[in-house]
């Protein structure tokens, strides 16, 4: 089972979305049903952004192919006679999507870079509590399954280790190893470095704009390219490029831009045929990948496939979620599957092992240890993987997702500066001038844009404003009239 580690996904701490309500410098909304003061039914749908159903239908597309993947490649290795992994390869475009399943880490990975900037274009994000969201997010599960997990296997701890391991550094040489139940830890320690990074990247989005941001992917693609040039004796490409942020950030900045679009651009990607036309090249991407055995190569192609594969599935979330428009009792089930994307992620190599050690198999005759290691998935191992994960999302993740905060900063808007005036007017409006300014403080002080305003898309970026005490005003009015 060793090979596990191999293709993990990547699906940490998203937070579900809806647009605020109320007043603005409150936490999260708590809906209640009537007679239920505790909130058992609260929402736990954020309250920094806008809902997005379709993310949730991406999360559970990217997490059932993580598991199939797995499924796929390390239950043929076990009903393959003799035993033993070998990767996995088909001319068939769908079977090498599943076969090339590891995707789906940076699916995850590119979604996170996209929703959270949605929510935060035009904001800034208080950094502390944007971090507290992400731990009551990330942490009650994985702790539980690191202290759990580690009660098991005593004789494995060390205090460094185990700092390693609930930081999800499992990659560095020390770290403690908890088998199947921390083999997927190491995608959330990359989460997590984003995070700590995210506010600063988006202040720099929201300051100089998608160009500049564009500059940044750009200069950390050119010095990732001359270390590896220069440690081309050294290096492992699925070591540097697929478990480190060094290798998967462009992943979260292709995330970004592609929110940047989404919001400013829209209309670009609205339509079906562009859906079809991105899955289309993203299938055919991935059969090219496996066709050339990509995984288990150190060719120089690789430091490509990094910002190819962010980009396809970039392109793919914006136009789906700029396209889909239906609500209905099949799109409402498939963002449920979503929200347990996080369990599932967590979870599904512990149900896998328990299938491989019973030896739970479906077989049929006929059908060669691939197909039947399909079926054994489809019919037992995402069944098993999904109820356990109802249990674990609302016994563990839902109560800490309510305690949830608010980081949505307002923006401090710089007041228009005066025209110049000639000194002769100036001689002779000297008076009216200090006058009006001792009688109008506040027209020197600066603009404060409500958050929850713009996010709810209740008022238009640009359209209504506030100033330093907080009372509402046309911005227009602070911007200069045409003469006729």
């Amino acid at each position: 089972m060793h090979h596990d580690s191999h293709a993990a996904h990547a699906r940490p701490g998203h937070d579900h979305t809806h647009a605020p309500t109320g007043d603005p410098s409150r936490g999260p909304p708590v809906a209640t049903r009537p007679g239920d003061p505790r909130g058992r039914y609260a929402s736990v749908k954020s309250s920094n952004r806008e809902y997005l159903a379709s993310v949730d239908h991406i999360r559970a597309f990217a997490a059932l192919l993580v598991v199939t993947y797995h499924g796929a490649q390390l239950f043929s290795a076990a009903l393959r006679t003799p035993r033993g992994f070998e990767w996995l390869y088909s001319t068939n475009p769908a079977l090498t999507v599943i076969f090339e399943g590891h995707t789906g880490v940076a699916l995850f990975m590119v979604l996170s870079g996209f929703i959270f900037t949605v929510g935060t274009l035009g904001h800034d994000v208080s950094w502390s509590r944007f971090m507290a969201n992400r731990l009551l997010r990330i942490y009650p599960l994985l702790l539980l399954l690191a202290f759990v997990g580690l009660a098991a296997q005593l004789s494995s701890f060390s205090p460094a280790g185990f700092l390693l391991l609930i930081a999800g550094l499992t990659r560095l040489p020390g770290a403690t190893d908890l088998g199947a139940v921390s083999t997927m830890f190491w995608a959330v320690g990359i989460e997590m470095q984003f995070y700590l990074i995210f506010p600063l990247l988006n202040r720099i989005l929201n300051r100089f704009g998608v160009a500049v941001f564009a500059r940044l992917l750009l200069a950390v693609v050119v010095v990732r390219g001359l270390v590896w040039i220069v440690t081309a004796n050294t290096h492992d490409a699925t070591s540097m490029l697929y478990y480190t942020i060094a290798g998967r950030i462009d992943q979260f900045l292709l995330g970004m831009i592609g929110a940047w679009l989404f919001v400013n651009r829209r209309r670009w990607f609205t339509g079906w045929w562009k859906v079809a036309l991105v899955l289309g090249v993203a299938v055919g991407a991935l059969w090219e990948f496996n066709q050339v055995h990509g995984f288990a190569t150190n060719g120089d192609f690789r430091l490509a496939v990094t910002d190819a594969e962010g980009a396809i599935w970039a392109l793919a979330i914006v136009t789906y979620v700029s396209t889909l428009r239906a609500d209905n009792r099949l799109t409402r089930a498939v963002a449920k599957v979503g929200e347990l994307s996080y369990s599932t992620y967590l979870l599904h190599v512990m149900v896998l092992t328990m299938i491989v050690n019973n030896g739970w198999f479906v077989v049929v005759g006929g059908l060669d240890p691939v197909g039947n290691a399909l079926l054994t998935t489809v019919v037992v191992l995402i069944p098993m993987v999904l109820a356990v994960s109802v249990v674990t999302y609302h016994g563990v993740e839902r109560p800490f997702l309510l305690l949830r905060v608010k980081y949505l900063l307002p923006i401090t808007v710089p007041t228009p500066e005066p025209a110049p005036v000639a000194r002769e007017q100036l001689d002779l409006g000297l008076g009216l001038t200090a006058g009006a300014a001792a009688v109008s403080p506040a027209a020197a002080a600066p603009v404060v844009v409500s958050p929850a305003a713009v996010v709810s898309g209740a008022v238009a970026p640009g359209a209504v404003t506030a100033d330093a005490d907080h009372r509402y005003v046309d911005e227009s009015a602070l911007r200069p009239q045409r003469t006729r």
